[in-house]
């Protein structure tokens, strides 16, 4: 099997199981929308069940996503499969040891957390400010029960590490559905068994300690399904190994300061994103910007994500090789897959970002401009921008130059947290436009910086494939738009049929137009060879 052909198999076999993961995971969004609502509850829901997350990226998860794969491939390339593995096993013991000790302490600091995230919000008259202190005592109720998902994201990331240097996909991108699963039944229980919850009276509720447990537990289900992928893998080879002295360990630890360095950075803008985002108050901004950024991810995280995935490996091993032609084509055809389906995903989101959002998280009402809808049309503009921006990082993490990716997220997350100030204090619309303009202008130096590593990239920005794209997915979202503007429904039936037609039309527009181009250049291609046989 070719090169291409065995990456676009890994690559379909990975979109596959992400695309059913992601679509579940939208599923779970949209029950918990349905169940909480834009509250305060779904704010005080959504920030502890955030908060692990960032932990996780903060102590492990950045760390490994960045020097794992690059480090395990690269001491089984030098060191043989024996030696490769004992150095691999302490890091791995390094890890658990890490993420161990991370919950216990997020567990005791739960209620300060909460605090943190909180204390820009300035609430005026008695009943607000009780209502504060409940949500609060919310969150930390609900993070505390969370806080375990710090330590079983950190396995379910080291197995996945593990099961991608045997070049084993799918099973990573399949098991988090079960997670989903679980979160939806735990969600329409609590619904069901508590129809109208208040602040008031989940405080002490013993409905909130199984929603948190319930949670949790399809965390830990989610890496119990991984076990039989890993036990097939000829894994059995990693044991308990403390030695923080081994080489692996030197070198995570070396590129890992940097790596650590820039989850700090990612997680103070975060944080300044969403404890500005919950001193707006009002309808649920918290839930807003939580459930825009879940549906922008989606076409990313299905296309971008499984592409990069499966070029990991490759990229690794060219850059040990220093072979930085190939290196620059891998990551070119990377950046094309990507593209050509990143732009039409822009343009729907960007035009139907209030039905959509009135469609699935609101009963099917959009009578009024919503807050999670415009939050989801500026974050999607910026959809290329944090594609490129992301591939151009993992090209640099597969060289290993952890410095430059570190003064990228530096520049990155700077510039989020300065434009944050001055134009998103008071607005979610002006928040998220300070994350989408500083991904999409600091993906241009990211470019810039890859190309000063004789890694350039740049051309298939301007590529006929990617063109092509631009060129059709401007005339579908000029038909998306006359075809929704035809119509005024705003609610029910209405609201759909205007939502689904436009899209559908839009959709066969960008398709009649890629398949019109494809016919021409063949018809060209063959008029070519009749001529060249005179």
């Amino acid at each position: 099997m070719s090169q291409v052909s065995s990456h676009s198999s890994r690559v379909f076999s990975m979109a596959s199981g992400t695309l059913v993961s992601r679509l579940t995971g939208l599923f779970r969004v949209l029950v918990l929308a349905w169940v909480l609502g834009f509250t305060p509850i779904a704010d005080a829901f959504n920030l502890a069940n955030t908060v692990p997350n960032m932990l996780f990226d903060l102590v492990l998860g950045g760390i490994a996503s960045a020097t794992f794969i690059p480090v395990f491939i690269e001491r089984l390339s030098v060191d043989g499969e024996r030696k490769a593995w004992r150095s691999i096993s302490s890091v791995i013991t390094g890890a658990l040891i890490v993420l161990f000790i991370a919950s216990v302490v997020a567990w005791i600091f739960a209620p300060w957390i909460i605090d943190g995230f909180t204390a820009l919000n300035h609430p005026h008259g008695l009943s607000h400010i009780a209502n504060l202190h409940q949500q609060r005592a919310l969150a930390t109720s609900l993070l505390r029960w969370f806080v375990p998902q710090i330590f079983f994201y950190g396995i379910i990331g080291i197995a996945t590490a593990l099961l991608n240097i045997r070049n084993k996909f799918a099973p990573g991108s399949w098991v988090p559905v079960i997670n989903n699963i679980v979160c939806i039944a735990v969600l329409v229980w609590f619904h069901l068994v508590d129809p109208t919850p208040t602040l008031a009276n989940l405080s002490g509720s013993g409905h909130l300690l199984w929603l948190g447990l319930g949670t949790t537990f399809g965390v830990v289900l989610q890496f119990l399904f991984l076990l039989p992928s890993l036990a097939r893998s000829d894994l059995a080879r990693v044991t308990f190994n403390f030695n923080f002295r081994d080489p692996a360990v030197k070198t995570i630890g070396r590129l890992g300061s940097w790596t650590l360095l820039v989850v700090v950075a990612n997680q103070l803008s975060l944080y300044v994103v969403l404890a500005f985002a919950f001193a707006i108050g009002g309808g649920g901004p918290v839930s807003a910007y939580t459930y825009g950024w879940s549906f922008m991810q989606m076409p990313y995280a299905v296309i971008v994500v499984s592409v990069l995935s499966a070029l990991t490996p490759q990229l690794s091993k060219l850059a040990t090789d220093k072979d930085f032609a190939g290196l620059s084509e891998r990551l070119r055809f990377g950046l094309r897959q990507s593209l050509v389906i990143i732009v039409p995903c822009t343009v729907g989101l960007v035009i139907l970002s209030q039905p959509l959002v009135g469609v699935l998280l609101n009963h099917d009402h959009a009578e009024h401009r919503l807050l999670a809808g415009s939050v989801l049309a500026v974050l999607g503009a910026g959809l290329p921008g944090f594609t490129i921006f992301q591939l151009c990082i993992r090209g640099l993490q597969a060289m290993q130059r952890a410095r430059d990716v570190f003064y990228l997220y530096v520049l990155q997350n700077g510039l989020t947290v300065i434009l944050a100030i001055f134009i998103g204090r008071h607005s979610m619309v002006g928040l998220c436009a300070s994350v989408t303009l500083s991904y999409s202008a600091v993906a241009l130096v990211a470019l810039a910086n890859l190309t000063r590593h004789q890694v350039s990239i740049s051309a298939t920005l301007w590529s006929k494939h990617v063109l092509r794209s631009i060129v059709a997915s401007a005339l579908s979202g000029l038909v998306i738009a006359v075809a929704y503007s035809s119509s005024t429904s705003s609610s029910g039936i209405g609201l759909l049929t205007r939502f689904g037609a436009s899209a559908l039309l839009g959709i066969l527009t960008y398709l009649t137009f890629i398949v019109m181009w494809q016919r021409k250049i063949v018809r060209n291609s063959k008029k070519g060879a009749r001529l060249n046989k005179f």
